[in-house]
């Protein structure tokens, strides 16, 4: 599903062409996995269904945390969500804040370890980090990354599969 998702960005941005964008990204995916898909537009949102499943992509300047975010999971205070992709089981949620970088690893480090997710890993340099937490039958990583004086977070939540 992740590559349908790329290839479905990567087709959405085609110059124009007598085809929609929508039926450009359908030939696109097609082509690409030998399997029908079908693309619709909504607004700010982009859904490609699949017969191995679907995938939603939104983005834009009035997003919102979708209402199915776990509320145990770590965001910053101050955060703007930047994009959101969902998928059967996992959610992909950009969200860009002002902040120090060490300062809010430490800080959801401390945040997910208090709602009660267990650190599996930890990686740092001087402009990233990124943490992978999990908790029950759900796994969290997190990823951050400095940008002047914003910070660019990515956050994966997902289930384990059966």
């Amino acid at each position: 599903m992740r590559a349908i998702a790329l290839l479905c960005c990567a087709a959405l941005s085609l110059a124009a062409c007598s085809k929609s964008p929508e039926e450009r990204a359908e030939e696109a995916i097609e082509q690409a996995t030998g399997h029908e898909a079908t693309v619709t537009k909504n607004g700010e949102q982009v859904t490609v269904k699949a017969e191995d499943g679907s995938v939603t992509i939104s983005a834009g300047d009035s997003l919102k945390l979708p209402a199915t975010f776990p509320k145990d999971v770590f965001l910053p205070k101050g955060h703007t969500v930047k994009s959101v992709m969902e998928t059967d089981g996992a959610m992909l949620v950009t969200v860009e804040a002002p902040g120090e970088l060490g300062a809010m690893s430490a800080d959801a480090s401390a945040a997910m370890q208090r709602d009660g997710w267990k650190q599996m890993m930890s990686m740092q340099d001087a402009a990233n980090h990124m943490l992978v937490y999990g908790k029950d039958k759900r796994s969290a990583s997190m990823s951050f990354g400095a940008e002047g004086e914003k910070i660019t977070l990515v956050v994966q939540v997902g289930e384990e599969k059966q």
